[in-house]
């Protein structure tokens, strides 16, 4: 590849919210598919999903807020229906009853988007957290 591929990141002080929470996830998934077959890597990306997802609640923000030039990409337009999602997958993994509080108590009402008719997409994670 010949195109200028540039790296960013977000933290604590340039929060991605909906970026970290889609990879914690992600995270939680893959550690219900590695569950039997590698207990050990299945802890690994369940712990990690955790403390990513901490991160992403604890430090909110869209990520194309703090990194304004992936506007034109991949603009996001929030990061509640992300965080919900992370929340889902992680109560599937943990069974953690703090993780679906979480998601239908603490912050349904104000990100769920609930009764309301939705699509599933890479910016829109209703539906999948809906399912719940």
């Amino acid at each position: 590849m010949s195109e200028r591929r540039p790296a960013a990141q977000v933290n604590a002080s340039f929060p991605g919210s909906d970026v970290a929470a889609e990879v914690a996830a992600a995270m939680a998934s893959a550690s219900l598919v590695f569950k039997k077959i590698d207990p050990d890597y299945s802890f690994t990306l369940r712990t990690n999903a955790e403390e990513l997802f901490a991160f992403a609640d604890l430090y909110r923000g869209a990520y194309s807020v703090s990194i304004p030039q992936v506007k034109k990409f991949y603009n996001s337009t929030g990061y509640g229906d992300e965080l919900l999602w992370a929340a889902s997958w992680l109560y599937y993994a943990t069974r953690d009853p703090s993780y679906l509080k979480y998601l239908t108590v603490i912050n349904g009402d104000v990100f769920g988007n609930w009764g309301d008719p939705s699509w599933f997409s890479w910016d829109d994670k209703h539906a999948g957290t809906q399912v719940i």
